[in-house]
């Protein structure tokens, strides 16, 4: 059985796709969180302030844990995850922004 190195970039890919996406369900659950806890100090709605602003900004905020995973990945030499994570956060990039637009096409 031989072992064609196309597929295996091909999984790396896909499993920094993956691993992205879980970053990504990390980083909204924070968000979340966050905007429960300040909801619960505050009161009234201010944790839509939090959960708006930190959806609206969530292309900023995921360069926090991007950039690192990417040079990690450059640094170890497995470029098929490096290139999974840089089409995960350009997909992500662009659903943002077009969120972004469409939200504030009216204004």
């Amino acid at each position: 059985m031989t072992n064609n190195p196309d597929q295996n970039e091909i999984a790396q890919i896909v499993g920094g796709f993956m691993l992205l996406m879980a970053f990504h369900s990390i980083a909204a659950t924070l968000i979340f969180a966050l905007g429960f806890g300040i909801g619960m100090l505050m009161g009234g709605y201010s944790f839509l302030t939090i959960w708006v602003v930190g959806s609206m900004g969530f292309l900023f905020w995921q360069l926090l844990y991007v950039i690192p995973l990417v040079l990690r990945f450059k640094h170890r030499r497995r470029f098929g995850m490096m290139k999974g994570v840089i089409v995960g956060a350009t997909i992500t990039a662009l659903v943002n922004g077009a969120c972004f637009v469409a939200a504030f096409a009216g204004f």
